[in-house]
C-alpha cells in the first residue's frame, strides 16, 4: 500500500462516503465497537441482584460505572507513564 504525504491538511482528499444501509459498514462498525469494548471489565460481578427501588438499581449502576471509569483513566495513566519512561 503505498504512502502518500501531503503538505497541508487541504490538500487530504476527503474519506470515502460509506452507504449506511450497507451491511459491511454496518459490520465494520460493530467491529470498531467490539475492539474498543473488548478490554473492558464487566460493569457488575456475575449474579442475580435485587433492589428495593428503581432509584437503588439506579444508584448502584451509576456507582459501579463510575469505579470502572475511575480504574479505566488509573489503568491508562499507568499505561502512558510507563510509555513516557521507556520513550525517555
Amino acid at each position: 500500500m503505498p504512502v502518500h504525504r501531503y503538505r497541508a491538511i487541504e490538500d487530504v482528499p476527503p474519506a470515502p462516503v460509506l452507504d449506511a444501509r450497507d451491511p459491511v459498514t454496518a459490520g465494520r462498525a460493530l467491529d470498531h465497537v467490539e475492539a474498543m469494548t473488548a478490554d473492558l471489565p464487566p460493569l457488575f460481578a456475575a449474579g442475580v441482584y435485587r433492589y428495593a427501588s428503581i432509584e437503588a438499581a439506579e444508584a448502584d449502576r451509576e456507582r459501579a460505572l463510575r469505579a470502572r471509569m475511575r480504574g479505566l483513566r488509573a489503568t491508562r495513566r499507568r499505561l502512558r507513564a510507563t510509555r513516557a519512561g521507556v520513550e525517555r
